[in-house]
């Protein structure tokens, strides 16, 4: 049987098993067998009350033998539980593991991989396997297999927002190598941006201005970085005569008196770009294979291998903040904000936040609405097991109340289908919300990976993540609020309550946005 989440597979089995318990309390207290005696008295009340005597038998026992059987067929069917759901042949298939393009794959509960499998036990059902009715089983089934067919055939692509959340999360992991980066910044990148300014110094045309707010510049590597060195030993970098710097520290020694030190001074250049030694090459090593791999699948058409590790590398250095670029105060040129406040509260409330910060309120908009659709998002499988759950575990007060009826039976199985469906609804805004985010990565004249963190697109981010929230909250209200207008009292009423879980989550990223706010509200 196949479910929507990781949560859903726990979800099911304990609402099935509490649909078991109150069956069961149902059953042994007879109040299962109410029907039948609202049947035969309502089938010989009324035919008495507009028939002759001898009439009204024929009919009240014609009628008694149909609903009879039809009472007992419904209970065999969709009422009493006794088809066996296993704790581990509940399963979450998801389509593209890892967001490499690879075929879906299915785990079963308890071998999940998740904290759930800790927690969701077979002990915890006390060693008993949940039941369900053959009708809802197949119901179940059915639907999950819908889902699965719809989610399969959707397009299997990289995840961009999810891309852009890992990349926003990386950070420099080995301490050696972010203490280098400091010396960098300090001996090498610092004075470049002084020499820049100082010395008014003619920017390439060819180049965008934002090339110098990173110590990888490529300005700085062709110019200023060839001509100056490390102020001190390097690891990594063998002293060497042959180098000027080496050769001047050696001559400063009393003549090369003293021993030789280990490491020498490379150039500034030879010190970032060395291909084994390098910092480039070494920040390229920090980062997962996987990540860089959906670097590349997304940006493959439009950017070269070493403009994509760029775009990393500076992410991942804007992430570091303060801690790579402590001591660096250009303020006035209009770096300010990419260096010392790259890593404050509303960078990181904002997923794709880019290099630059662009116009102010459509940014600050951007910083308000990520938390908003970030908490909806991780909300929603939660919320739609919750109520499946709730579903099943008062369903049998629901099918007791309605007599049994094939109509109140058809009205559970819509509202289940319905609510198992948010699953492909939601893969599809997905979908949707990765190929809008397409859009944003060639909507400049900038290389792909640049656009899409680009401040020019901070306006067009600002309408997808309302678009996508809209759709997040509204599409499985409005898939419920279409099946009643064909008279599902369920649908409705299911409808209204997902709608009202839904705005919990958005409260909950409300709340981050206004710490966001107040982080980058002037004071």
């Amino acid at each position: 049987m196949s479910t929507g989440s990781f949560i859903e597979m726990f979800m099911t089995t304990f609402g099935w098993h509490l649909y078991e318990i109150v069956w069961s309390v149902i059953k042994s207290t007879g109040l299962a067998y109410l029907p039948f005696f609202a049947v035969i008295i309502d089938n010989i009340i009324r035919p008495i009350e507009s028939q002759e005597a001898k009439a009204a038998a024929v009919t009240s026992l014609r009628r008694l033998e149909i609903d009879i059987v039809r009472l007992i067929i419904m209970m065999m069917l969709a009422v009493s539980p006794y088809m066996p759901i296993q704790y581990g042949s509940v399963s979450f298939t998801k389509a593209c593991q890892g967001d490499t393009g690879t075929a879906a794959q299915s785990v079963n509960a308890g071998n999940s991989g998740t904290k759930f499998d800790e927690i969701f036990k077979p002990n915890l059902l006390n060693n008993q396997e949940a039941m369900a009715p053959p009708w809802f089983y197949i119901v179940m089934s059915v639907s999950g297999g819908i889902n699965d067919a719809v989610i399969t055939r959707l397009p299997c692509e990289i995840n961009m927002r999810q891309a852009a959340h890992e990349m926003s999360t990386i950070n420099i992991s080995d301490p050696h190598l972010k203490r280098d980066v400091q010396r960098f910044v300090t001996e090498c990148y610092t004075p470049a941006i002084a020499d820049f300014y100082n010395n008014r110094r003619e920017f390439p045309a060819d180049l965008e201005m934002n090339d110098i707010d990173w110590p990888g510049s490529k300005y700085f590597n062709d110019n200023f970085y060839r001509s100056e060195f490390a102020k001190s030993p390097t690891p990594g970098f063998a002293f060497d005569l042959s180098r000027e710097s080496d050769k001047a520290y050696y001559s400063e020694n009393q003549g090369g008196q003293q021993a030789r030190p280990e490491y020498g001074y490379p150039s500034c250049h030879d010190w970032w770009s060395e291909s084994n030694r390098g910092i480039r090459a070494r920040l390229v090593e920090e980062f997962p294979r996987g990540t860089l791999n959906k670097l590349s699948t997304l940006f493959a058409s439009s950017a070269t291998k070493q403009e994509q590790e760029d775009a990393a590398i500076r992410k991942m250095l804007a992430n570091e903040g303060s801690d790579v670029y402590k001591g660096l105060d250009i303020s006035g040129n209009g770096l300010e904000q990419n260096s010392s406040s790259s890593g404050d509260i509303a960078d990181a409330a904002y997923e794709m936040a880019g290099s630059i910060v662009g116009t102010a309120g459509a940014w600050i908009a951007e910083v308000l609405l990520a938390p908003v659709l970030f908490m909806v998002k991780q909300m929603a499988p939660y919320i739609q097991a919750t109520m499946l759950m709730a579903t099943y575990f008062l369903l049998p007060w629901v099918l007791l109340v309605g007599n049994y009826e094939w109509s109140t039976i058809k009205t559970a199985t819509v509202t289940i289908f319905a609510m198992k469906f948010w699953t492909s609804i939601w893969a599809v805004i997905d979908v949707l919300d990765n190929q809008l985010s397409k859009v944003l990565s060639s909507a400049t004249d900038k290389s792909a990976i640049s656009a899409f963190f680009s401040f020019e697109n901070q306006t067009m981010h600002a309408v997808i993540d309302l678009l996508i929230l809209a759709l997040y909250m509204g599409l499985p209200y409005y898939f419920l609020t279409i099946l009643g207008w064909s008279g599902e009292r369920g649908a409705t009423a299911a409808s209204a309550t997902s709608n009202d879980m839904t705005a919990e989550g958005k409260s909950a990223g409300s709340k981050g946005s206004s710490l966001a706010e107040n982080a980058v509200s002037p004071r």
